[in-house]
């Protein structure tokens, strides 16, 4: 991108649908199908926020876990993260997570076999 170092980055890609979010359209949906529930309680740390991590002036980056109470909140964050960032607007999200949860659901249906 032409424009890297400005403080408005815009990356060279489409913007609709979401990648990120149809990413994570595509492993939310596939662990529900598994688990056969959303409601899975987790917690994640980014390697962002890990503690360890430095910044671009050398300091160590806190510890900042976040606690997720289901698998459709995660999903829905991961995908409003994009538009936080300005790389995405709210319908690219929304499309994005749907057309994930499509391809979860093909590949569950279609791909996945039990062992014998």
């Amino acid at each position: 991108a032409s424009n890297l170092n400005a403080p408005n980055f815009t990356p060279p890609f489409p913007a609709y649908p979401s990648g990120h979010a149809g990413f994570g359209g595509a492993l939310f949906q596939t662990l529900r199908r598994f688990f056969g529930t959303d409601a899975i309680a987790f917690t994640f740390v980014s390697d962002e926020f890990n503690g360890v991590t430095k910044d671009h002036n050398g300091n160590v980056r806190p510890y900042m876990p976040r606690n997720f109470s289901s698998l459709s909140q995660a999903e829905e964050e991961n995908g409003q993260s994009r538009i936080y960032l300005g790389i995405h607007w709210s319908f690219d999200k929304t499309q994005g997570i749907a057309q994930g949860e499509r391809v979860a659901n093909y590949v569950f249906d279609h791909a996945f076999r039990p062992l014998p």
